[in-house]
């Protein structure tokens, strides 16, 4: 009788767990009857290939950002109006912000939902880890949002910090609406503001990030390159690229830290320029390793400085116990002479006369 109860027990407390893998499923879409406006009906498109994932919009550029895999549903309300999810996967969470910052019209904003997101009349749009999402919900926005909350938790919140280029964007007088993060020097070239008039070309494995700037009468746009190193920023820097030549409006105006080049133009004063390159700064972070080796081969009175190291190490442990068993033998010694004291005991209170030969 124990045995039964025992295993319908462990039946009851183990059931949550199956139910809820099959629950998440591989997608992140919303599960069937989670939501009452939802019916369980749906129409799915699945792109993986290229070919398929050309025919989305701007879709040769979201493939050089690195987009792997599109799923789309379709879902049937029980409430007036319609329900479109799109879920695009990229290899990176990099690759996924950068995706949403061309794809997007507004300021994006620090999640929940997901890591950034924002929010029109009809589209609700945020990125979680590798995965961009775009809800079309012309009902109510409240069920958009319950939507997208649902399955940001599935994707989970791994990356809520921007790229490292983007913060060395100088944030004061910035349209946070205009900033642009690129990884894919095509996309750059489409999409990315030309400088002096000129697309702008970089190598690849380049990071670039572009904003507009406007205060006090003076406006333009920065452009920020990220190079895999600096020799490669140097060479690029040198050499004399495209934003040599005189922009047709304004100035141009550009400096190099470490790897990254700020490239800014517009109707700057060298006073303003000068204070919006500044705030650019990079800095080099050197971690120190002990090496083990740099001591091998040396030798002192013809004994390995390792092996020597090693025996002063044991005979300094040795000393320590040494000391640390005459001070506690001390203090032993001193604690039972403190309570044969205090009790008033002397040496012959130790002994038990028997007194057998006494009369």
């Amino acid at each position: 009788m124990f045995l039964v109860m025992f295993l319908a027990a462990g039946m009851i407390f183990t059931s949550p767990a199956y139910s809820q893998v099959e629950f998440v499923g591989r997608d992140p879409f919303p599960a069937a009857m989670e939501f009452k406006e939802i019916s369980p009906s749906f129409t799915e498109k699945l792109w993986t290939s290229p070919t398929e994932l050309a025919r989305l919009d701007q879709g040769a550029i979201l493939i050089e950002t690195g987009l792997k895999r599109y799923v789309e549903r379709s879902y049937v309300l029980t409430i007036p109006g319609s329900l479109k999810i799109e879920i695009m996967t990229f290899a990176d969470p990099r690759e996924s912000y950068s995706a949403f910052t061309f794809l997007s019209g507004t300021a994006l904003k620090k999640g929940p939902p997901g890591d950034f997101f924002e929010s029109s009349a009809e589209i609700l749009s945020f990125s979680a880890g590798n995965c961009l999402v775009r809800i079309h919900a012309q009902a109510n926005q409240n069920l958009a949002a319950r939507v997208a909350s649902s399955i940001a938790n599935r994707i989970g919140r791994k990356a809520p910090n921007p790229p490292a280029l983007i913060r060395h964007l100088p944030l004061e007088n910035c349209d946070a609406s205009s900033i642009r993060y690129f990884l894919a020097p095509p996309a750059l070239a489409r999409l990315g503001a030309p400088v002096a008039g000129t697309p702008l070309l970089v190598p690849a494995e380049v990071e670039a990030a572009q904003a507009r700037y406007a205060a006090q009468g003076e406006s333009g746009a920065i452009t920020l390159l990220s190079f895999p190193t600096t020799q490669l920023a140097d060479e690029f820097y040198d050499a004399g690229p495209l934003y040599a030549s005189a922009p047709k409006t304004g100035f141009l105006y550009t400096r190099k830290t470490g790897p990254i080049i700020g490239i800014l133009e517009g109707n700057f004063s060298a006073g303003s320029a000068d204070k919006i390159l500044s705030s650019i700064k990079f800095e080099y972070s050197i971690k120190w390793i002990f090496d083990r080796n740099k001591n091998q081969g040396r030798t002192i009175w013809g004994v390995p400085v390792r092996i020597l190291s090693t025996v002063v190490r044991s005979l300094l442990f040795t000393a320590l116990l040494c000391l640390a068993s005459i001070f506690a033998g001390v203090l032993l010694g001193a604690g039972r002479l403190y309570v044969r004291r205090r009790l008033g005991r002397t040496d012959s209170d130790a002994y038990i006369r028997l007194k057998i030969d006494e009369n």
